[in-house]
């Protein structure tokens, strides 16, 4: 999701003034990642939990563990090429390998992570709708 005057304008807040707009949307994207974590956490193992938290903090122990568990040569997925070629390089980076397992790991322990996106970003874009004019306040 893009966040920019095209968002503001679907929430009805098209009138808020230029100054504001970047901490504005800034803000909703936090809260919309923060939301959209804590629903992806429940249901999920303590251990899981710390798995991905070790993926998406570039920590190399838990990134060899899982590459380890693939089974697979992941430079090969169609994934991974396909986040190399985003990133302009041919080879990946620890950031880049870090990346590329968090997809994997999401496909895996949350396929309804798009589903969690979908319906969370709905309910945060109805919230601000129904409270634009004390935003614009």
């Amino acid at each position: 999701m893009k966040f920019d005057d095209n968002f503001l304008s679907e929430v009805g807040l098209s009138n808020l003034p230029d100054d504001q707009k970047p901490a504005f949307l800034e803000h909703v994207q936090e809260e919309l990642e923060l939301r959209v974590g804590t629903k992806m956490s429940e249901g999920l193992t303590e251990a899981q939990i710390e798995e991905f938290e070790g993926i998406m903090e570039n920590d190399q122990q838990v990134i060899r563990k899982v590459v380890g568990e693939l089974g697979m040569d992941f430079r090969n997925d169609p994934i991974y090429r396909k986040i190399l070629e985003k990133h302009g390089v041919t080879e990946g980076t620890w950031d880049i390998i870090s990346e590329y397992l968090s997809v994997k790991w999401i496909q895996k322990n949350r396929p309804d992570y798009h589903e969690i996106v979908t319906s969370t970003l709905a309910e945060l874009k109805e919230e601000i709708r129904s409270g634009n004019s004390q935003i614009l306040n």
